[in-house]
């Protein structure tokens, strides 16, 4: 039978029938190799091949009782993520780049279950046994006998012994290290990726056993499969933050049995992460009240409104081009918004440096922080601090406009808990009453900042 050599590429699955350094469909260099060799099967025996009809059943007739959740993990940051608990039968992913604490919350997780009785069983991909004991004995004083292992990178072997075991939770570190015989490569290459996560997920279903996968991020932030890996799981959970801050995200981008909307604020120290009950709180604790080039936003995680300190440094280029830098703030946002400020509110800064930072060490995605950042920039232009109980909201446009963003009852709720007397924010609808703060409502970015 004739066969055919077929390459992929690992950033946007392009085919293509010969090697390329770089992708034509996507433009990544390096990223384009080997899929395994697909036999070309003649149009003449796939267009006739006789097969049973199926049988069709009614949807009252289905029994769900086996896929209602929930099954609580028992630890509380991932519990509000995935909205109560894991459901049985399911496959979740859980990515972040290497240093963010993955494995360190699944160890918190599988101990926090095996306390209270249940079975865990610990795939041991990456690390070897001697090493997740030693982070388990970190965590814990006691490390219960429910805890068990397999130290095995071969899907099949993994995929038996989940279905002989009947484990109450199975946890794979990670994806990346494990293979099959159903595909050709190394370990970790699209399709040893690919057929390995298949067969793990199909075993969940079989058997109900929920399983979670540790998967790691490549350098360009994508989950490395690399999109293969949330096509085939249930939930998709992103564990983000700065290794050098004390502080992680965990947020689910993909959820089939809940909401998206839910996020955690995780505190990672010595002794494993620990939710944070008062993000806000946390994050403003040690902001500069009296600094010229600081101002506080509220943005939002999901539907949880948090305030956060945006940082901004202004200083002469000198003879060189202007340098723009910003610390978990969109860069070209960043551009954006000087080029705003400079045409429709007058501060000029085409001929400084400008750095920006979101302090805490937090990724802000939220367009209703283009107000507290131009505000930022506007008083270190002019060396006067802001009033350190006024905080800001408000998306700007491109003509200098403030526009509404999402959820504001949310945020001046989250603003005047957190005992501030002064909101500046663009027009609202419904404006709230008797809430004892000074409301400013402006239309332009030029008011805002005046």
């Amino acid at each position: 039978m004739k066969t055919t050599l077929i390459y992929v590429c690992s950033k946007c699955d392009a085919q293509s029938p010969k090697w390329s350094g770089r992708c034509l469909s996507c433009g990544s260099w390096g990223t384009v190799g080997k899929d395994p060799i697909v036999p070309d099967v003649p149009s003449s025996q796939t267009s006739h091949v006789p097969h049973a009809p199926g049988k069709t059943e009614t949807f009252d007739a289905l029994n769900t009782a086996s896929t209602q959740r929930l099954m609580p993990t028992l630890f509380e940051a991932l519990d509000t993520v995935l909205g109560g608990g894991l459901v049985h039968g399911s496959a979740t992913l859980i990515a972040g780049e290497p240093g963010m604490g993955k494995s360190t919350l699944l160890s918190q997780v599988a101990l926090a279950m095996a306390t209270k009785g249940q079975k865990i069983l610990f795939i041991t991909g990456e690390e070897s046994p001697a090493q997740i004991h030693l982070r388990l004995s970190r965590l814990s004083n006691n490390v219960p006998g429910q805890l068990s292992y397999l130290d095995d990178t071969r899907v099949e072997i993994i995929a038996a012994t989940i279905e002989a075991e009947k484990p109450d939770l199975a946890i794979v570190d990670s994806i990346q290290s494990l293979t099959t015989e159903q595909a050709s490569g190394e370990a970790g290459n699209v399709s040893q990726v690919k057929a390995c996560a298949a067969l793990l997920t199909q075993t969940a279903k079989k058997t109900g056993v929920p399983i979670i996968l540790v998967g790691q991020v490549t350098k360009d932030g994508d989950i490395a499969g690399p999109r293969i890996l949330e096509h085939v799981v249930d939930t998709v959970l992103s564990l983000e933050g700065d290794k050098l801050h004390r502080f992680r995200v965990l947020r689910a981008i993909k959820h089939r049995f809940g909401s998206t909307d839910e996020t955690a604020l995780l505190d990672m120290n010595e002794s494993g992460l620990k939710i944070i009950v008062d993000p806000s709180q946390a994050l403003l604790d040690s902001r500069a009240m009296t600094a010229a080039g600081s101002a506080v936003g509220c943005v939002l995680e999901g539907r949880r409104p948090l305030l956060v300190e945006l940082q901004a440094l202004v200083t002469a280029a000198g003879y060189s081009a202007p340098v723009r830098k910003a610390n978990g703030f969109d860069a070209s946002r960043l551009n954006m918004l000087l080029a705003v400020l400079t045409r429709h509110a007058g501060i000029q800064v085409y001929d400084k440096d400008v750095f920006a930072n979101a302090a805490g060490g937090l990724s802000v995605r939220d367009p209703g922080a283009d107000l507290a950042l131009a505000a930022a920039i506007a008083s270190a232009v002019r060396n006067k601090p802001i009033d350190p109980k006024t905080a800001f909201f408000g998306e700007i446009g491109l003509t200098g406009e403030l526009r509404p963003v999402a959820l504001p009852e949310l945020r001046i709720k989250e603003i005047i808990r957190m005992g501030f007397k002064t909101i500046v924010c663009p027009p609202l609808k419904n404006l709230p009453t008797n809430n004892g703060v000074e409301i400013i409502q402006c239309k332009t970015v030029k008011e805002a900042l005046g």
